[in-house]
């Protein structure tokens, strides 16, 4: 009986019309939604930001009420454990007065994120071959962690560089990283003889001469989103000065850069502009949507 009645339906020309039109104003619905977020994005795009970092962060709870699976509650355990780590850090460099050691803290946990990311989703193109279902969903983990990785550091970077600020030298602090305010080389340990130049912090040295903790600058511009000076704002190409950075790989680096901004927008606001749209659909009285089995898609 199921069967016949799917077949009458697939056959009735007023169904297939309301089908056709219910289609028509879902697209319609799915464009004009699209364009009232562009239109608030452009008038508030830090509120925008802001709510799409909230929603990003919460997505897993999303998952959980739609789906108790196995890999589903793996997820969870992963995203609890480095929202824990992440929000601690986050509390360290929002904190006043900040301690002396956060910068280098806050950087160093972001760029491991960041770089474990990048390298997964790399290895997810071997792995797919042998088992897709593992390619896949490490491909998933590393898209989500990596942008809201980097949507966290953005956030810590930023209020680190207006707590420390920057611009409070004159001139250059010698021997001083300006992210981290820590001394670049323990000159006394080493005049001394008690440590070694191998013992001694990596230090980068910018185009414009400015010198800062490796550490402290590649957490600045790989996951902090900053191509600037830290001290004099001057644009600096880092993809040139941190060879071993992630950014090394050109191509590769601006394709991982599209896929997280996109991810963003497929794990926010694509699933709220469906609903949005199937809700419009019903407000205004029109038939729902239905599968090829007959049923309500919403």
């Amino acid at each position: 009986m199921e069967l016949e009645q799917r077949h009458k339906l697939a056959v009735d020309p007023e169904y297939i019309h309301q089908q056709e039109l219910s289609a028509e104003f879902f697209f319609l619905f799915i464009i004009g939604i699209q364009i009232l977020i562009y239109v608030l994005y452009k008038k508030y795009p830090e509120r925008f930001k802001e709510v799409t970092f909230v929603l990003l962060w919460l997505y897993p709870l999303v998952l959980l009420h739609r789906d108790q699976h196995p890999v589903t509650l793996g997820f969870i355990a992963v995203w609890i454990l480095w929202s824990l780590r992440t929000g601690f850090l986050m509390h360290l460099a929002l904190a006043k007065p900040l301690a002396p050691t956060t910068p280098e803290l806050v950087y160093g946990w972001f760029l491991k994120t960041h770089s474990i990311c990048y390298y997964s989703a790399g290895a997810t193109v071997y792995i797919f071959f042998l088992v897709p279902g593992l390619g896949i969903l490490m491909l998933f983990f590393a898209l989500y962690f990596g942008v809201l990785g980097r949507d966290c550091a953005e956030i810590c970077a930023t209020r680190i560089s207006n707590t420390i600020g920057y611009t409070k030298y004159e001139t250059a602090p010698e021997n001083i990283c300006a992210l981290c305010n820590i001394e670049l080389r323990q000159t006394l340990e080493l005049m001394l003889g008690e440590t070694t130049e191998d013992e001694q912090p990596n230090v980068i040295q910018l185009q414009c001469k400015h010198e800062f903790h490796e550490k402290c600058i590649r957490g600045w511009t790989i996951v902090g989103k900053k191509d600037i000076c830290p001290f004099c704002f001057e644009k600096v190409d880092m993809r040139i000065l941190i060879p071993d950075s992630p950014w090394n790989s050109k191509r590769l680096s601006l394709l991982w850069v599209k896929l997280l901004g996109l991810i963003r927008f497929l794990l926010v606001w694509n699933p709220l502009v469906t609903y949005s749209a199937m809700i419009l659909l019903k407000l205004f009285h029109f038939a729902p949507l239905r599968d090829q089995s007959g049923k309500p898609v919403f």
